[in-house]
């Protein structure tokens, strides 16, 4: 792909989801020369007409788009921002809120792209970047790059605030084995037969 082109000009291929290994196919992207990838293009579904009894579409199946791909698009987002870090992602894909986008943001897309949502609402572009700043704001964050990728960060221990551990002090009333049996240190008291 970068044989035929300008050598400044950046290529973002635009990957299916419909392939076994979206990783493998976003790394042989990357290394047949594209600076970038946009994740996801539509994935293939089809309708059928209950009336007619017949595929809805002449070409029988066709391209499937908006929030029915929204969790399918973030996976591949994920993935591959996951083996790939350095390499710029568009996100693409049922994107209907600031917050829809601020999702892909945090799976590791450096951009996202509005694109459905716009059929009924052409003003969405406008709208969703909006959006998208307030959740920002809300989180302290005045730039999107502090977002990029912040979901793969290792999970930080949730203890609720004004937490008080138990201390010795009946400690051992609270633990139970498997069994049900409450585990202590003391000698349980003899039978008597």
């Amino acid at each position: 792909m970068r044989r035929s082109s300008s050598p400044g000009l950046p290529i973002f291929a635009k990957l299916s989801p419909d392939v076994t290994d979206i990783v493998e196919v976003a790394t042989a992207c990357v290394e047949a020369g594209a600076t970038g990838l946009s994740l996801i293009n539509t994935t293939l579904g089809m309708a059928i007409d209950s009336h007619t009894m017949r595929p809805v579409l002449a070409g029988v199946t066709g391209g499937l788009s908006g929030p029915a791909i929204h969790p399918l698009a973030l996976r591949c987002v994920w993935q591959v921002h996951q083996a790939l870090p350095e390499v710029p992602l568009f996100g693409i894909g049922g994107i209907r809120t600031g917050v829809d986008a601020f999702a892909f943001i945090l799976a590791g897309a450096s951009a996202v792209q509005v694109g459905t949502v716009i059929f009924h609402d052409p003003g969405a572009p406008t709208r969703v970047s909006r959006e998208l700043r307030e959740v920002l704001a809300s989180r302290g964050m005045d730039r999107l790059e502090q977002a990029v990728g912040l979901a793969h960060r290792a999970p930080e221990p949730l203890i609720p605030e004004g937490f008080d551990p138990p201390g010795d002090e009946g400690a051992a009333d609270q633990a139970a084995d498997h069994s049900g049996a409450f585990v202590t240190d003391e000698t349980p008291p003899a039978e008597d037969v």
